[in-house]
């Protein structure tokens, strides 16, 4: 079983995979646009979509072991 440590990197490094598809996906269809080479973008939007569907998986297990936040409650 992961560490919450090791869940947190996992989701930074998910999150920059991500940050870098999002970016190359608007720059793909800025080409697109121009050229109207739709392949290419709907390559990049699906894997765009899978990443984005793995970061709210580790999302979902860090939540998992970190429990319900209570507003107002302090750990000890």
């Amino acid at each position: 079983m992961e560490s919450l440590a090791e869940l947190r990197a996992r989701e930074e490094e998910v999150a920059r995979e991500w940050q870098w598809l999002h970016e190359t996906l608007n720059e793909v269809a800025r080409v697109h646009a121009q050229y109207g080479d739709a392949a290419a973008f709907r390559l990049m939007q699906a894997q765009a979509m899978k990443v984005g569907q793995r970061r709210i998986e580790l999302s979902l297990r860090i939540a998992t072991m970190e429990g319900p936040h209570v507003p107002g409650l302090r750990a000890r």
